[in-house]
């Protein structure tokens, strides 16, 4: 359970970025140097550490303008090796670790837009709980390219609380992550979307800011692709989340015809059909493993 603490004063809005990171000294120096550039610095960068076995920290300190006052946390624990869900759980200690009330939260695998720190702070300063920012697939091959075209749709809703965004792409205040007991440790993939709908249901105070844009790195080939699908389906399946929606994906995986009517009314890319497949399969894994977490703990309830 995330931890209290009192706000910062309110003549200057003041922000923390936070982000976790394991063995990224492929891209550490990309998304670091995305943060230098930033045309409004965050104040503080506080980064979970969950137990690299490369230069990952390193390349952190030496690399993060010194303007910005980094708090770097080493935590072993934030690995799968010990937690079913270790990026929340690094993200609820960097959270718990910010010197500030208002924390903006990114993928350390991103690279960030110029004005994503100035775009979201802005809304923060004018009240809101809660900003869903966006993010754009980064330019690269084709194969990268034709899955961006999947991944990441234009923005599109009648209501704010519609949009789910990204935990590569958000800022809120401190408070609401208390009231909503922070991000669900349980899971892997899909924490995101779970504490998306926590905040919602805790607060009106949602604003969506389409100009606050990470850009993201696809996957490199279908293996990849596959494997990453497959993971969020998990994570849905293991929340029971959005389960009409899974129902339809499956329906066209069963039934291909139905699938080919999306292609050829211009409503699906072909392509997608991969991807509705790796996503109801890791949905019907994650409902398993949820059912069996349930029975256990009804056994444990019975025999106590």
């Amino acid at each position: 359970m995330p931890d209290s603490t009192e706000k910062e004063p309110t003549d200057e809005l003041r922000v923390a970025l936070i982000c976790t990171v394991f063995n990224e000294e492929r891209s550490i120096a990309r998304f670091i140097d995305s943060v230098n550039c930033q045309t409004v610095l965050p104040d503080e960068m506080v980064v979970v550490d969950g137990g690299s076995a490369d230069r990952t920290c390193q390349v952190i300190r030496d690399r993060l303008d010194r303007r910005v006052r980094l708090n770097l946390i080493i935590d072993s624990t934030c690995n799968r090796r010990f937690v079913p869900g270790p990026i929340a759980r690094g993200r609820n200690c960097a959270i718990r670790s910010a010197s500030f009330e208002h924390i903006l939260v990114t993928d350390a695998g991103c690279v960030l837009d110029r004005d994503w720190v100035r775009n979201l702070k802005g809304r923060l300063a004018e009240g809101a709980d809660v900003v869903s920012g966006y993010y754009q697939p980064q330019p690269g091959t084709r194969f990268q390219n034709l899955v961006g075209s999947i991944f990441c749709p234009a923005i599109k809703y009648k209501e704010v609380k519609d949009f789910l965004p990204s935990s590569r792409s958000i800022a809120f205040t401190r408070r609401i992550w208390l009231e909503v007991g922070g991000y669900p440790e349980d899971t892997y993939t899909g924490e995101d979307t779970k504490f998306d709908l926590l905040l919602f249901a805790k607060t009106e105070r949602v604003v969506i800011e389409s100009s606050a844009i990470v850009f993201w790195e696809m996957p490199e080939n279908f293996s990849a692709l596959f494997r990453k699908v497959y993971q969020y389906g998990v994570g849905d399946g293991g929340q029971a989340h959005a389960v009409g929606r899974y129902l339809f994906r499956a329906l066209c995986v069963f039934f291909p015809p139905l699938y080919l009517l999306l292609v050829l009314t211009g409503r699906r890319k072909a392509f997608g059909y991969v991807v509705y497949l790796a996503q109801v399969l890791g949905y019907v894994r994650g409902l398993a493993a949820r059912r069996f977490r349930w029975r256990s703990r009804s056994g444990m309830r019975e025999n106590s």
